[in-house]
């Protein structure tokens, strides 16, 4: 058992991390990713469960055949103990609010959006393809667990160049205020940007040389001085 990691014994713990950051250390308990294998037996006799992907739980709960999936999470929790881990702010929250009605009460374990770069990043030789592969699975998977398409693409291309307040970024897109206030709501949902006060910016610095570097081929050294691109504007929504 990992020392450091200490299991939430008969309590749950919702522990959210954006993408490039480690799992919830090893600590004795049989670990299920939920996006490849069945949901488990919470009938069992297992000391506690680790579930990443914990985003999968709200699809299940809408079958029929798991009607009563959070009050046997919540009793689970409450006999044993129980870590999810999930990566989407929005997807987290409604588990946290489902599992507390269930009476689970989940202990919240979240990062703070201060526009840290993923640990994932600095594990990779400066240069590296690496990096880029992996920003555009960043960027891929979170697009795919938002609203908007194409006009967050165009969202994310503005604040590749800088931090934007929604007007700003309403004029940039040639849309109403209110629609780039949606569009970097959703963009926040998916932790693909953040608040910085007033305004928002992607979600941490080396995203922005998906827009402003060239991709992988070039073996281009992602540290380098941002070049802003010329974006051909296409057709939102």
């Amino acid at each position: 058992m990992n020392r450091d990691a200490l299991p939430p014994v008969r309590r749950c713990l919702l522990r959210r991390r954006d993408y490039g950051y480690p799992f919830f250390p090893p600590c004795g308990w049989p670990v299920r990713d939920l996006l490849w294998e069945p949901l488990p037996d919470f009938a069992g006799s297992e000391p506690g469960l680790v579930l990443r992907n914990a985003e999968v739980l709200l699809g299940w709960a809408r079958s029929r055949a798991a009607g009563s999936l959070f009050d046997d999470l919540a009793r689970f929790a409450r006999r044993h103990g129980l870590v999810l881990e999930c990566r989407f702010p929005r997807p987290a929250r409604a588990l946290q609010e489902a599992l507390t009605r269930a009476g689970a009460a989940p202990e919240w374990d979240d990062l703070p959006p201060d526009g840290s770069v993923p640990p994932l990043y600095a594990r990779l030789p400066p240069g590296s393809p690496l990096i880029r592969l992996h920003l555009e699975l960043e960027w891929r998977t979170g697009l795919g667990a938002a609203r908007g398409g194409v006009a967050l693409l165009r969202t994310g291309a503005l604040l590749a160049l800088r931090p934007h307040k929604a007007p700003e970024v309403a004029k940039g897109l040639g849309v109403s205020a209110g629609a780039a206030r949606s569009y970097l709501s959703w963009m926040e949902d998916a932790a693909l940007a953040r608040r910085e006060g007033g305004t928002f910016a992607l979600r941490h610095p080396l995203l922005a040389s998906l827009w402003t570097q060239p991709g992988p081929k070039t073996g281009s050294d992602l540290s380098a001085p941002l070049r802003p691109m010329v974006w051909d504007p296409v057709e939102l929504d």
